[in-house]
């Protein structure tokens, strides 16, 4: 059996976007997993941890995104499609607002980074935001 070139390049983007999605999820969860399980005494998160974090969120959410529209290939899109484009957007954008808080001046430590537990609400509404979005994404 042939294989045409678009087909072959069809496949090589998916399995680049399973990669990177698995590797912002192992990124991700990692980062969390030093938190969740104190294997950092100190409660001032560093500015390494911070971005770290959203980066694998960025990363589940891009690749996330890109992988699920393709495989709506050239039908027309649905309106849940957009709706949960637009909540995978939104959850990205309250994650990174409630990651980066203290930098951008509306968090309640200016002078460190400290990731307290609003922000790590904030960053678990934007990922549930994420995963609302993701399901509506879906041509079911």
């Amino acid at each position: 059996m042939h294989i045409s070139s678009k087909a072959k390049a069809r496949i090589l983007l998916g399995s680049l976007l399973v990669l990177l999605a698995l590797l912002g999820l192992f990124v991700y969860l990692f980062n969390n997993a030093t938190r969740f399980q104190k294997l950092s005494h100190d409660p001032i998160a560093s500015h390494l941890e911070i971005f770290v974090l959203l980066v694998g969120l960025a990363l589940v959410g891009s690749t996330g995104v890109i992988g699920i529209s393709s495989l709506w290939k050239n039908s027309s899109k649905s309106f849940a499609y957009d709706i949960g484009l637009r909540l995978v957007l939104t959850g990205d954008l309250v994650g990174f607002i409630s990651g980066l808080a203290d930098y951008i001046g509306i968090g309640a430590h200016h002078h460190l980074p400290y990731f307290g537990p609003l922000q790590t609400a904030g960053v678990f509404l934007g990922e549930v935001l994420m995963a609302i979005g993701f399901l509506l994404m879906f041509s079911w």
